[in-house]
């Protein structure tokens, strides 16, 4: 552990000594991502994501100028006592993101993804490894096809009970490195941004989570430098199936 947090301290300290010359835009934006999971069979479940992003624009920084981003995700994980495995495929829909400087097109994203547990309790301590598949659409048409790798480490620790239960309250970390690569996964790889959270959840019940967290990427470059400041909001509806069921039959 101490290993990890030794490779995060100077990995920042490289990110943030690398080329103080170069011109800097800062972006605010507001997220929100609203997660349903419910059980399979066994050790399989699913999870639905549907989210939102709200960005400022050069000139405003207002975090709810644009609205830049609608998504949602399906996936499907296969859970191990200390490992769980997952793959989702999801639909981008990015409809004023040109004002932040991209195309604004949608794009089809898919990943796989590893995660293992140091340990569960008293706090869960975790790493993840995500592949991502974008293709974005272009204005000329077709699609173009790139690769993402995302590692992770990710402390949850609950601050007044030992599990996350209702009447939980807890605090979130994490300090994850996105390596964007070429079509061919294993050619020209570079670091593609930093992004380090920090938050805070509640469970109104034992199935129901909110969280709001703070996040910071950090997009290095020789000729411009890009940072987001992101307030996020997460709701997280684990076993919405049965609950939505029992609520309709009382």
């Amino acid at each position: 552990m101490k290993r990890i947090f030794t490779f995060v301290l100077l990995l920042k300290l490289i990110l943030i000594s690398a080329d103080l010359c170069a011109q800097h835009t800062a972006y605010n934006q507001f997220w929100n991502d609203f997660q349903f999971v419910t059980p399979i069979k066994g050790k399989w479940s699913n999870e639905i994501n549907i989210g939102q992003v709200w960005t400022s624009v050069p000139g405003n920084n207002n975090p709810f100028y644009a609205n830049a981003q609608l998504y949602v995700r399906v996936w499907i994980h296969y859970s191990l006592p200390k490992a769980k495995f997952s793959v989702f495929t999801g639909y981008n829909h990015n409809p004023e993101i040109k004002l932040a400087a991209q195309e604004g097109l949608p794009e089809i994203r898919s990943a796989i993804q590893g995660v293992y547990y140091f340990r569960k309790t008293p706090f869960t301590l975790s790493a993840r490894l995500r592949l991502e598949d974008h293709r974005d659409k272009r204005s000329l048409g077709g699609f173009d096809e790139s690769y993402r790798v995302r590692s992770q480490v990710k402390m949850v620790k609950p601050l007044n009970t030992t599990e996350i239960v209702k009447g939980a309250v807890y605090m979130v970390a994490s300090e994850e490195v996105f390596t964007q690569t070429a079509p061919n996964v294993f050619s020209q790889p570079k670091l593609g941004s930093n992004r380090v959270t920090i938050g805070c959840g509640y469970a109104l019940t034992n199935d129901f989570l909110i969280e709001v967290d703070y996040a910071n990427d950090y997009y290095p470059d020789k000729t411009q430098q890009l940072s987001y400041h992101s307030i996020q909001l997460n709701l997280s509806c684990y076993n919405w199936v049965k609950n939505l069921k029992d609520a309709l039959l009382k």
